[in-house]
């Protein structure tokens, strides 16, 4: 599939889902708040929240004190996320996320939510790749945690790929993503496994570098 299909097909799954997304909320509340732990946020830190979707995390980080970007390529998940918005230290882009329009290590961290499964493996990393570019300190990866059985692994790209439509979960259920980003230049320092086991969530540092502190 070529990058103009995977985003006409992710752009017709997101703003078909937009009025709905945030009926599962609950469920990923707490994996946002692990985020905030694990991310070593500071008050006044300036954050981007790649694929942000309706917001839910970027908001997260400006209920805090953080200055938040959320871009995403979904003009109807960001028209949710700006409806719900309460906080003027936040707002909201159309943008893609392979080509980020920000100068370098504008960012003290990034994060990404729930949408590198929707990509090709190149992709994900041109992405990842941009993420480092315009980040000071470190990178947290939300992403859907696959069973450790090989065996499971169809069953379990056959129903989420039902529930989540993404046309990448048969491979992404065999991806070592701790591979992908060190070839986008992040090196995996920590994961957590959330949600009864549908999450994981991944702080990565920069270039092999520890966590600034």
């Amino acid at each position: 599939m070529s990058d103009n299909d995977y985003r006409k097909h992710v752009l017709d799954f997101y703003n078909r889902m937009a009025g709905f997304y945030d009926l599962m909320e609950f469920v990923r509340r707490g994996t946002r708040t692990r985020v905030l732990e694990l991310s070593d946020f500071r008050t006044g830190d300036k954050v981007l929240d790649v694929c942000t979707g309706t917001g839910e995390l970027a908001l997260a980080f400006a209920s805090q004190g953080a200055t938040v970007v959320g871009i995403d390529l979904s003009r109807g998940m960001l028209d949710r996320a700006a409806q719900k918005n309460g906080h003027r230290n936040s707002k909201w882009l159309e943008m893609d996320a392979t080509q980020l329009e920000f100068q370098d290590k504008t960012f003290d961290i990034s994060t990404i939510s729930l949408a590198l499964h929707h990509m090709p493996e190149a992709t994900q990393c041109r992405v990842l790749s941009e993420m480092v570019r315009v980040t000071r300190r470190q990178v947290v990866i939300v992403e859907h945690h696959t069973p450790s059985n090989p065996k499971l692994w169809n069953a379990w790209a056959t129903i989420a790929a039902w529930l989540d439509e993404s046309e990448y979960l048969s491979d992404w259920v065999r991806q070592d993503l701790s591979k992908t980003c060190r070839s986008a230049g992040l090196r995996v320092k920590e994961q957590t496994v959330m949600t009864l086991g549908l999450h994981r969530v991944v702080l990565c540092t920069l270039d092999g570098k520890e966590v600034y502190r």
